[in-house]
């Protein structure tokens, strides 16, 4: 779904600073604080990879999977989240769940989702328990994490594709293949769909706010041409209570503890206020990103710039003002980050 994005996306990088040391690094240790970048790569061409920023050291491992595993991660690496002392890295055309240990990234298992069903976002519910949505087989899955086994599938709305969860329940994001309107509420408890909310046009990322509040990101449909638009929910109820609009075609926000969020649009990153439920500003101009990111400790935002969608992408890093600290090459589309504390 993201790979469409490249045909509307201007590949203009906003100035540069020297790149941190690359090349092989000794595991970091379990105590360290990093970022891991997971990189799509091609669709079909098997060469997603998985980069590692000690923000510690100030150096960038690529394809730390590879090197210390000696096998490839696989086909579109598509999300990354942290549980506990593990990665879950869900490689979407690969139709698994690559896991590895933070200590060394060394492979712990893999989880099989079943050929054809296409795994996307994946949300914990709790120690045991994780929720992985499934483009093409319309549902959501539970995962057992102590036994890693796939638990019965849930039926949910058309393509489904962000997942978080508040208040209890699971909000899913049905993208109906860009033509979806809906989110698929499912309650923790009973692990069913408990109600659906209408939203916007193409529901793709779903995000919950420092206030607890549900936002959806709804990238807008092509044809007809309509806005992106972000929809709050009062997971409590549940119900839609507010829309915010910025135009565009967007497929990438990221919210921070803070109650403030960042929305690549255009060739800007514009500031979101989730108190006030509005766009305040805008935070960088003459910059086209495909990713976005948080820091939660440091506030720092780091943005995944695609280049030509063939070659090795970059991440620049940039202050809570807007001052750009530096940037590195990592791997082909730097898709997804998550922030190891």
């Amino acid at each position: 779904m993201k790979l469409i994005r490249g045909l509307l996306m201007t590949l203009v990088l906003c100035g540069c600073t020297k790149d941190p040391a690359t090349g092989p690094l000794p595991p970091p240790p379990a105590s360290s604080r990093g970022v891991y970048i997971l990189n799509e790569g091609g669709y079909l061409q098997g060469n997603s990879t998985l980069s590692y920023y000690d923000t510690e050291r100030g150096t960038v491992t690529n394809d730390v999977f590879a090197a210390v595993n000696n096998r490839p991660l696989g086909d579109v690496g598509n999300s990354i989240r942290i549980h506990d002392t593990l990665a879950y890295i869900v490689v979407n055309n690969s139709h698994k769940i690559e896991i590895i240990a933070l200590a060394d990234h060394r492979s712990t298992g893999t989880i099989d989702m079943g050929v054809g069903r296409s795994p996307r976002q994946m949300a914990f519910v709790n120690d045991s328990i994780a929720l992985v949505t499934n483009l093409f087989d319309d549902s959501v899955i539970p995962v057992n994490l102590r036994t890693r086994a796939l638990l019965p599938r849930i039926p949910v709305g058309g393509n489904p594709d962000g997942i978080a969860i508040a208040a209890g329940k699971a909000f899913v994001a049905n993208s109906g293949g860009g033509n979806g309107r809906t989110v698929s509420v499912l309650s923790l408890s009973s692990l069913t769909v408990t109600g659906t909310l209408a939203v916007g046009d193409n529901p793709v990322k779903v995000q919950v706010s420092s206030a607890g509040e549900v936002y959806v990101l709804c990238a807008g449909s092509f044809s007809p041409d309509t806005p992106a638009k972000i929809f709050v929910i009062d997971p409590h109820v549940p119900a839609v209570v507010d829309s915010i609009s910025f135009g565009g075609h967007v497929f990438e926000f990221a919210l921070t503890s803070g109650g403030r969020g960042y929305i690549p649009v255009g060739d800007s990153v514009l500031v979101l206020d989730t108190g006030t439920r509005a766009v305040t500003g805008t935070f960088l101009r003459g910059a086209s990103f495909y990713s976005i990111g948080v820091d939660p400790v440091s506030g720092d935002v780091y943005a995944g710039d695609a280049r030509n969608y063939v070659q090795p992408g970059s991440v620049s890093i940039y202050s809570p003002t807007g001052t750009l600290l530096r940037s590195f090459n990592v791997g082909i589309i730097p898709g997804s980050f998550a922030f190891r504390q």
